[in-house]
C-alpha cells in the first residue's frame, strides 16, 4: 500500500499549537518518518508550496516517506490527484486527508481514502501490535561440556 498524505490537512487536524508552521511541519515529518520506517510503509507527505532555503527538500530525507512541496500555483490536492492519475492502477494507494473533495476525486481514480485521525490511530495500533523480539542465547549441555574442557585445558597450561 502506498500512502499520499495531505500534509497541512494533517497538521491542522492534529495540532492545536501556536508554534510556527515550520516547527509543526518538522515535527510531523519526523514523526511520520519514524512510523513509516518502523512499520515498513511507503508514502509521500505533500505540502502546498515550496520549501524554504533552510529546510531539507523531500529527496534529502532517508526514509520510506518522501516529502513533496508543490510547485508555485499548485495545491497539495492537485498534486496528489495528478500523481494518482499518473500511477493509476499500478499500486494500491490510500489518500490520507479530511478534505472531502480530495477524497471523492481520489476514490474516483481508484484510491482508498482515510481520515487523518483514523490514519494516526492505525499507525499507533499497528505499532503496538508489533511484538518485540527478545533473544536469550542458550547453550546446550554438550556445548557447555566442550567449553569447560577447553577452559580446564587452558587453565592447566
Amino acid at each position: 500500500m502506498f500512502y499520499y498524505i495531505d500534509g497541512y490537512n494533517l497538521i491542522f487536524t492534529l495540532t492545536d499549537t501556536k508554534s510556527p508552521l515550520i516547527h509543526q511541519r518538522k515535527t510531523i515529518i519526523k514523526f511520520l518518518q519514524k512510523q513509516f520506517s518502523l512499520l515498513h510503509l511507503q508514502g509521500m507527505l505533500v505540502f502546498d508550496g515550496s520549501h524554504t532555503r533552510h529546510e531539507e527538500s523531500g529527496l534529502s530525507y532517508a526514509s520510506p516517506l518522501d516529502i513533496a512541496y508543490t510547485p508555485k500555483g499548485q495545491t497539495a490536492d492537485e498534486y496528489i490527484v495528478e500523481k494518482l492519475e499518473w500511477h493509476r492502477q499500478k499500486t494500491p494507494t490510500t489518500v490520507i486527508s479530511n478534505d472531502q473533495g480530495l477524497g471523492r476525486h481520489a476514490r474516483a481514480l481508484g484510491a482508498k481514502t482515510q481520515s487523518t485521525e483514523s490514519f494516526i490511530r492505525y499507525l499507533e495500533k499497528k505499532k503496538t501490535k508489533r511484538p518485540t523480539k527478545s533473544y536469550e542465547p542458550k547453550d546446550t549441555p554438550r556445548n557447555i561440556e566442550r567449553l569447560l574442557k577447553i577452559f580446564e585445558e587452558k587453565l592447566g597450561e
